[in-house]
């Protein structure tokens, strides 16, 4: 068997290689150094260390530049299309632009003095409601029920400028009403607030809700 070959180091004094097994010999004969072989064991520890080094230093550093690469791609151009609204999950929450809006808007324009009704589906409850512009030049709301009559679910009609419940057959002024109905009950078309934004009658729905219980 041909003999394992043996590692060799390279001598500090005359930069010749000498065997492993040879080094302290070597430095005692020809230096007149003594060398315990621990130094060489270290020596050769020191330089193993340094070479693992170096290569996890180029490993690393070829492991950040691909990463660099692969996961800064190019900026893209943001666009402003909206998501598809999804169905409403735990997970998968509704988006805003498929929220319910809380208000109804009526345009100013289609009110006049001649009174107008409008129903409102508050959660399979038709809740009735008019709409009716008085002599003052003010917008009027009134739920079409009152307290004291709403059971009969009758409602109310227009006579000029006031509003007749079609079961006592009171008579209201309509200029009146949004404003002395304020925290009145009885025969009243009930109060439902409303507010004017430009050319808009806004209602919230919360006071529609409201009113579910005269149209049961």
């Amino acid at each position: 068997m041909k003999n394992e070959k043996r590692p060799r180091i390279v001598c500090p004094k005359c930069h010749n290689y000498v065997k492993s097994e040879n080094y302290s010999n070597h430095m005692l004969k020809v230096h007149e150094v003594k060398v315990k072989k621990k130094s060489i064991l270290g020596n050769k520890t020191l330089i193993m260390t340094f070479v693992l080094i170096a290569i996890i230093g180029v490993t690393l550093n070829y492991n950040s530049m691909f990463k660099d690469t692969s996961t800064n791609p190019e900026p893209q151009e943001s666009t402003s299309i909206n998501p598809t609204p999804q169905e409403n999950t735990p997970s998968n929450p509704t988006p805003l632009s498929s929220v319910k809006p809380r208000e109804i808007n009526r345009p100013l324009s289609s009110v006049s003095t001649i009174a107008r009704w409008y129903t409102y589906d508050s959660n399979g409850i038709d809740v009735k409601y008019f709409l009716v512009k008085g002599s003052d030049g003010q917008i009027h709301l009134g739920t079409d029920a009152c307290y004291d009559c709403y059971e009969y679910n009758l409602g109310y009609r227009q006579d000029g400028d006031e509003m007749v419940c079609n079961k006592c057959s009171q008579t209201f002024p309509i200029n009146g009403i949004g404003i002395d109905n304020l925290e009145r009950e009885g025969c009243w078309p009930s109060y439902i607030p409303l507010r004017i934004n430009g050319d808009s009658i806004i209602i919230r729905m919360s006071d529609l809700d409201a009113k579910r219980s005269m149209f049961k």
